[in-house]
C-alpha cells in the first residue's frame, strides 16, 4: 500500500536530517545562520538575532532592526532555508521571529511491488518567536519564546507546538555565560492514525544548552556550549571569531568532532548595512561538506 511506502519515508527521512535517528524534528538541531555554523553551532551566548534559534534571551541585545535569510545546502539532496527578524521594543528589550524550512530532494513514491509512481511531497516547518529583556539588574536578561512546527509528508501533515526558555548574564564586558531550554511540552500530532485507530504523536526531547563566550580582546570572541536533549548523549561546540577591522570576519570552530570555517562581509552605508556570513563544516554521516549563506540587512 501507498500509505505504507510513505510512513517508511517519513521515517528515512527524519532519520536523514541529523545523526540522531528517529528523533522528531531533527531538522531543528541544524537551524541557524552562517556566524553560528561557521563558529562549530555554539551560539547560545552569542548577540542578537544571530542566536534566536539558540537563546532567545539574546533579543535583549538587540540594538537595530535586522532582517536576515538564509541558505543551507545539504548532502543527499537536502537543503535548509530560513528567515529572521528582530528589532528593539521598550528602549531595554527585543523581539524577534524566524521561519525555517527544510525539504528533501524529490521522492519516488512505489507500490508494494516496486512500481514507480508520483513525487511525494515533502516539507518540514519550523516557526521561533519570542521576547527577551533584562531582569532585576541590566546585565542579566532572560527571553520567553514559542515554536510552532508544521511538518507535510505527501496526504500526512503534523502539527506541534512548545515553549523555549533563555538566560544570558554579561558577568564582565569580557564575558557573557547562558542557557537555554528548547521544545518544552513540545509533540508533534500526524493526522494520521495507527493499528489502535490513536493518531499519530511523537514526543520532542526537550533540550538544554549552556554556554559563554569570552572576549579577551574587542576584536576577538570565543564561544563554547554543550546541549542535551532527553535520553540524547552531551554535544559540544566551540567557536572563535575574529575581526580584522569593521568590516571582515574570520571564524573557525568545532561542531563535535567537526571542524568548521566561515567569514564574513559587512557593507556599511549611511544608518544601515547590508551583511554577508558564509559556513562550511562537513557532515558527520556522510562526509560531505555542508554550506551555510546568509545575508542581512540592518537598519
Amino acid at each position: 500500500m501507498r500509505l505504507t511506502v510513505i510512513i517508511v519515508t517519513l521515517a528515512g527521512a527524519v532519520a536523514a536530517w541529523a545523526a540522531d535517528g528517529g528523533r522528531p524534528a531533527a531538522f531543528a538541531l541544524l537551524a541557524g545562520d552562517g556566524r553560528a555554523q561557521a563558529m562549530g553551532g555554539a551560539g547560545v551566548a552569542l548577540d542578537g538575532i544571530d542566536a534566536l534559534d539558540y537563546n532567545v534571551a539574546a533579543l535583549a541585545a538587540v540594538e537595530r532592526n535586522a532582517l536576515a535569510s538564509s541558505w543551507r545546502a545539504l548532502s543527499l539532496g537536502r537543503r535548509l532555508a530560513g528567515v529572521s527578524y528582530g528589532r528593539r521594543v521598550l528602549t531595554d528589550s527585543g523581539i524577534g521571529a524566524s521561519w525555517t524550512n527544510a525539504a528533501a530532494g524529490e521522492i519516488i513514491s512505489r507500490s508494494d511491488s516496486g512500481v514507480a509512481g508520483p513525487a511525494i511531497k515533502n516539507s518540514q516547518n519550523m516557526f521561533v518567536f519570542g521576547f527577551g529583556r533584562p531582569v532585576a539588574w541590566p546585565w542579566l536578561q532572560a527571553g520567553l519564546g514559542g515554536r510552532f512546527y508544521y511538518l507535510l509528508l505527501d496526504e500526512a501533515s503534523a502539527t506541534g507546538f512548545g515553549v523555549d526558555l533563555g538566560v544570558r548574564a554579561s558577568l564582565w564586558e569580557w564575558l557573557t555565560v547562558a542557557a537555554a531550554a528548547h521544545d518544552l511540552g513540545t509533540s508533534i500530532q500526524w493526522d494520521t492514525i495507527n493499528a489502535q485507530d490513536e493518531k499519530v504523536t511523537e514526543k520532542v526531547p526537550v533540550r538544554g544548552i549552556v554556554g559563554a563566550a569570552v572576549r579577551p580582546w574587542p576584536k576577538f570572541t570565543l564561544t563554547g556550549q554543550a546541549d542535551v536533549g532527553q535520553g540524547e548523549d552531551v554535544r559540544f561546540h566551540g567557536g572563535a571569531e575574529y575581526w580584522l577591522d569593521e568590516r571582515v570576519a574570520l571564524r573557525a570552530g568545532l561542531n563535535g568532532s567537526q571542524p568548521t570555517l566561515g567569514a564574513a562581509v559587512v557593507l556599511p552605508r549611511g544608518g544601515w548595512s547590508v551583511g554577508f556570513d558564509y559556513g562550511w563544516t562537513e557532515e558527520a554521516f556522510s562526509g560531505e561538506a555542508a554550506h551555510t549563506a546568509t545575508l542581512a540587512l540592518l537598519f
